[in-house]
């Protein structure tokens, strides 16, 4: 029996973007002989997105055939994806709300680095929050942690577990200050593991692409309202 080693080369391929991704924020600053430590907060926060653009044009690139043929089929079935999008978005939402709410009842650290970051870019360069937060990032994170994990696993439910707390520990670990952050892995993975789940009943990547840009886009939106930012 041959042994498809495809999945593996992919998924090694694609781990290898997600952590080099960092690097193209080099790309701007040596075109325009930007100093870090001098730019204004605009320039340091568009800069920031750097990052998630370059890994989301690369992924999809590498998974533009599987792209093709699942925006076909979530277009000709949009009505029946969506709904089952919202519901595993509903489910994951209120864990995801239930378990934080959970974790400040006795932890000093309100919210979760990575939380913390997104803020200060949606604060200071609203636009490009909105494009790259809701969109390019869920496309690089879906194609990331659910195709490429999807892939590799024949397993449903260790398929759904791995790349449900893989995707939670990978926005906490990079950026905790405490070993109380580390607890916000709970909500990030309930967030994954409604995403996985959707994407396994559907078999279709845009469901929860969908289910992302839609969560995502949801909360920049409430947060730019709450905060006041002037979108220009």
């Amino acid at each position: 029996m041959k042994t498809n080693y495809k999945p593996v080369i992919y998924l090694t391929i694609v781990l290898l973007i997600f952590y080099c991704s960092a690097l193209f924020i080099l790309i701007p600053i040596y075109m325009f002989n930007i100093d870090i430590n001098n730019c204004s907060d605009a320039v340091y926060n568009t800069l920031r997105v750097v990052p998630n653009i370059a890994e989301a044009l690369l992924l999809i690139i590498l998974y533009r055939n599987t792209l093709k043929k699942d925006f076909i089929d979530f277009k000709n079935n949009f009505g029946n994806y969506s709904d089952i999008a919202f519901k595993y978005w509903i489910l994951g939402f209120l864990a995801m709300m239930i378990s934080n709410f959970t974790i400040n009842l006795f932890s000093p650290v309100e919210m979760a680095a990575n939380e913390q970051g997104v803020r200060e870019i949606i604060s200071s360069v609203p636009i490009v929050s909105l494009f790259s937060i809701c969109l390019m990032a869920p496309i690089a994170e879906e194609l990331t942690f659910r195709k490429s994990f999807k892939d590799c696993f024949s397993s449903k439910w260790l398929f759904i577990l791995i790349s449900g707390i893989v995707f939670g520990f990978l926005h906490v670990i990079g950026s905790f200050g405490s070993l109380y952050e580390l607890l916000y892995i709970i909500p990030y993975s309930a967030l994954g593991i409604a995403f996985a789940s959707a994407y396994y009943k559907t078999n279709n990547i845009f469901v929860s692409i969908f289910i992302h840009c839609m969560h995502n886009t949801i909360l920049v939106l409430l947060n730019i309202l709450l905060s006041g930012v002037i979108l220009l």
